[in-house]
């Protein structure tokens, strides 16, 4: 069925780095196009207007595509990809237009034949025919128009692409790639040494007036959860009720809870259903009820925290779970987060409190011997040891992270061994003693994927260069927040 139309589609998907819909097409398409603005306008881009339309139903079309539920596709972060999305497609129009870039009939005709299923239209004369490309076409949800316009973005967009590539070979070079490649090989052995605060904790004396202190600079660390007293409904699927019937009492159950918000007593009354009652429920859930119960799910926790439950004190809507059943909860109190007593949290605090001078105690230790060592780095540490010898590389850094990784890759390697030392967030520090650097041999496969990504990432960073630059050269204006 076409897949290889599909299949072309994403060539610019790739170019863009972005998801682009394959339903919109951008050159050949005026429908939204203008350079006045409306209330329900959301974004300009130079003289082209993203109308509030186009914006709908863009991101209906891809919640559709990708199965997305209703409160994803409602979700900001969503609908900011999808404004995004719109907006670097307007970008492109614009660019190539103002490159002047053209596809002739000649090449398209080229590249169209390249279709398998193209190819199987010809008639004895070596035409294709042309009512049956149409209806291919339409078969797969395309006019001629669209497929056309598709296919000579693609190719405009492929030239473009390889006119940023063209100026990075100065950069992509195979002896800069060799070079980075051969980084990557490089292995270093190791050994370290802990400095951590649970070895001094217990020398480690709190005053009250820390912990006092600590609490007062820290009011926030110490909020209780907000919490909600409710009252809730379920309309159960019975394994006895066929499907229609079902349905008959979901739609019921639906309207009543909208139409009548103020309780749930109607819906209970109408349809038969008990009241059920639960109090101190948190917006993470209420671990006695058990983690499949329906309260505990994602979606009525949203529903029954939401500023039309809590301060309009409505209803919720009907909510579908998991296992088709159908909820609605009605908040009969709101319990807002707050300060909780000092006494309550006192011992934590002097927890905390020690935990930190004990840290800095380590730091402070770990510092003042990495000075000693990287004096002499052979020289014993009373009461400490390095570890073994160990063998890292930037492929198999084994534990190495962050700040310890760049150390331990950053030590120069002129004179070894080499003293470099790492703070480790929480728990105190780390002296890392570089004995030797060797290149590793490599197996030449990977040594051929290895180039092919290090290239793959210098175009990419060309071509994110290009569209930001791409973006302020002509004029972004968003006209509405996405929250």
């Amino acid at each position: 069925m076409f897949d290889s139309v599909r299949k072309h589609q994403k060539i610019l998907q790739l170019i863009l780095l972005l998801l682009i819909l394959p339903s919109f097409v951008f050159l050949g398409v005026n429908s939204y196009m203008g350079s006045g603005t409306s209330d329900s306008d959301v974004a300009k881009v130079g003289n082209d207007v993203i109308s509030g339309a186009e914006f709908d139903n863009t991101l209906k079309n891809q919640a559709q595509r990708a199965g997305l539920p209703l409160e994803m596709m409602n979700s900001s972060t969503f609908k900011n990809n999808i404004l995004n999305q719109i907006i670097q497609q307007k970008l492109l129009k614009n660019e190539l237009q103002s490159l002047h870039l053209q596809v002739s009939d000649q090449r398209l005709a080229n590249e169209l034949i390249l279709f398998p299923e193209i190819q199987a239209l010809k008639k004895p004369d070596g035409k294709i025919d042309a009512d049956k490309y149409r209806q291919l076409l339409q078969n797969n949800g395309l006019s001629v128009a669209q497929f056309e316009n598709m296919k000579k973005s693609e190719l405009m967009s492929a030239d473009l692409q390889y006119a940023i590539a063209a100026k990075q070979e100065s950069v992509n070079s195979e002896v800069v790639t060799q070079k980075l490649i051969s980084a990557y090989g490089v292995e270093r052995e190791v050994q370290v040494m802990f400095f951590l605060a649970d070895q001094y904790s217990k020398s480690i004396k709190v005053e009250a007036q820390e912990v006092k202190d600590y609490f007062q600079s820290h009011p926030s660390d110490f909020q209780t959860n907000p919490t909600v007293d409710l009252e809730y409904v379920i309309l159960r699927r019975d394994p006895k009720m066929d499907e229609k019937e079902f349905s008959k009492s979901a739609d019921s159950f639906a309207n009543i809870v909208y139409e009548q918000p103020d309780s749930l007593q109607a819906v209970a009354n109408s349809l038969h259903l008990s009241i059920e009652k639960v109090k101190g429920l948190t917006n993470q859930g209420l671990a006695s009820l058990g983690k499949m119960h329906p309260l505990n799910q994602a979606k009525a926790l949203k529903a029954v925290f939401s500023d039309e439950s809590i301060k309009s004190n409505k209803n919720t809507e009907a909510i579908q779970l998991p296992n088709g059943d159908l909820l609605s909860m009605h908040v009969t109190q709101y319990n807002a987060s707050k300060t909780q007593e000092f006494d309550v949290v006192k011992s934590i605090i002097e927890q905390i409190v020690q935990s930190k001078k004990a840290e800095e105690m380590a730091v402070k230790m770990g510092v003042e011997q990495a000075e000693q060592l990287q004096k002499d780095p052979l020289m014993k540490v009373s009461g400490k040891e390095f570890t073994k010898p160990f063998w890292v590389s930037r492929i198999k850094p084994l534990d190495l992270k962050g700040e310890p990784f760049e150390k331990v890759f950053g030590a120069p390697t002129n004179k070894l061994p080499q003293i470099v030392s790492a703070k480790i967030p929480g728990y105190g520090i780390a002296i890392y003693r570089v004995n030797q650097s060797r290149n590793a041999t490599q197996d030449p496969k990977i040594q051929i994927e290895q180039f092919k990504q290090i290239s793959e990432l210098n175009l990419q960073n060309e071509l994110a260069a290009y569209f930001a630059n791409m973006r302020d050269h002509h004029s972004v204006k968003i006209l509405k927040s996405m929250q």
